[in-house]
C-alpha cells in the first residue's frame, strides 16, 4: 500500500452527502464550484425558562461552527438551558456531537442543561453507538422510596416495671 494525501479522497470516492460539481462536457472546469445553499438551518424560540433550537438540514465539519453558535446564543440567552429538536437532521457526524458535548460542558458550568428533544434516526444512531445518549436526557425527577405498610403499634408494658408511655401514667 501507499500512502495518500489526507485531502484526496480515493478515485471514485466522494462523501455521501456532498454534491458533485462537474462541469458540463467540453466546457472548462470552473475551479471555483458555484456556492450551495447551507445544507443547515437553526431557529430558535423560548418555551418557559428554556430556549429551544430547531435544526434542520446536516450537521458535519463544516456546518458545525454554525450550530455550535446557535446554540451557544440560546444557551446564553435561556433560564435553565436548551432543548435541541433534531428531528429533521438528516446527516449527523461526529462534529455535531463534539458541539454537543462542549455545550453541555459549558451548560452544566452554569447549573443549565441540554436536552435533545427527538432526535432523528442518524442522530440517535450516533448517540447510541457512543454511549452519550442519557448525557442529553430530560433529567428524571428523584423518587421518592414508596413507604410500606407499617402495622399500627399496640402499648407494650415497660421493662423497667410499671407502666411508662401508657395513656394512665398522664
Amino acid at each position: 500500500m501507499h500512502a495518500r494525501k489526507a485531502t484526496t479522497p480515493e478515485p471514485g470516492h466522494r462523501s455521501p452527502h456532498r454534491p458533485l460539481h462537474v462541469a458540463a462536457p467540453g466546457a472548462a472546469a470552473d475551479p471555483t464550484p458555484p456556492r450551495q445553499p447551507s445544507p443547515l438551518t437553526t431557529d430558535s424560540y423560548p418555551e418557559g425558562p428554556r430556549k429551544v433550537v430547531v435544526v434542520l438540514g446536516e450537521v458535519d465539519y463544516e456546518t458545525a461552527p454554525a450550530l455550535a453558535t446557535a446554540l451557544r446564543e440560546a444557551l446564553r440567552t435561556s433560564g435553565e438551558g436548551v432543548d435541541a429538536d433534531l428531528s429533521a437532521v438528516r446527516f449527523w457526524d461526529c462534529s455535531g456531537l463534539n458541539v454537543l458535548l462542549r455545550l453541555r460542558r459549558e451548560a452544566l458550568a452554569v447549573g443549565k442543561t441540554i436536552i435533545v428533544r427527538s432526535p432523528s434516526r442518524v442522530v440517535r444512531r450516533v448517540l447510541t453507538l457512543t454511549g452519550t445518549a442519557p448525557l442529553f436526557r430530560p433529567p428524571q425527577p428523584e423518587r421518592v422510596p414508596r413507604l410500606e405498610w407499617v402495622p399500627r403499634l399496640e402499648w407494650v408494658p415497660s421493662a423497667f416495671g410499671g407502666r411508662h408511655g401508657s395513656p394512665a401514667d398522664d
